[in-house]
């Protein structure tokens, strides 16, 4: 019985090797075309994002409809700038580049900003968010723009999965931590997906738009 279980291992170890560099070489082709993607598309947004710039500065001569299109047009290219620089920090994050770039900052402000920018998504999906912030500051040395880019992420996937229920967003601190906490009421993560919501680019429902 040992002596097949050896062979059996003997036979798993050198497949389970195979496996692995495959993985390995998958990454790297990963990292090598996020990095070539977002060093790519600098270019063309910086040429579109002068002519929107151009227009929207106008927006005040034009009839309602194209100003309104305008601004449309100045908001989605902020967001595509916002995608834009977190795939190059994924870039910098592969290369062991990344730094921080920490504040002291009240978390009250970053919670009341995060949900101001997705309260348009909110209402359209009959959510409502329901604040519970302390009187005193919370303050925490943070870098702005990656915990605004976390909240926001928290806060759209609590409105698209909270089957239009209230969305609590809560936060406390004590004299060494300061926490935020997102919670809706929808149909949750199935059994094992916690553990994979950290992998890069994943879904828990592939058709998603």
């Amino acid at each position: 019985d040992l002596a097949r279980l050896a062979a059996s291992f003997n036979e798993m170890a050198p497949n389970l090797a195979v496996k692995i560099r495959q993985l390995e070489e998958l990454s790297q082709v990963q990292r090598q075309f996020v990095s070539d993607v977002s060093h790519e598309l600098r270019t063309p947004l910086t040429t579109i994002r002068i002519a929107a710039d151009m227009i929207y500065e106008h927006r005040d001569t034009f009839d309602p409809a194209v100003a309104r299109s305008a601004e449309l047009l100045q908001s989605q290219l902020e967001r595509f700038e916002s995608l834009l620089t977190d795939l190059l920090e994924i870039s910098r994050y592969d290369a062991g580049a990344a730094t921080l770039d920490a504040e002291s900052l009240d978390m009250r402000d970053l919670v009341l900003r995060a949900v101001g920018d997705i309260q348009g998504l909110a209402e359209r999906t009959g959510s409502k968010v329901v604040l519970q912030l302390p009187g005193e500051p919370c303050m925490a040395e943070v870098d702005r723009r990656r915990v605004e880019r976390i909240l926001r992420n928290l806060l759209v996937n609590a409105v698209e999965h909270g089957e239009g229920e209230d969305i609590i967003v809560s936060c406390a601190a004590d004299r060494d931590a300061v926490a935020v906490a997102v919670r809706d009421h929808g149909v949750g993560l199935k059994p094992g997906e916690s553990q994979m919501v950290f992998d890069r680019f994943w879904r828990a429902d592939p058709a998603r738009a």
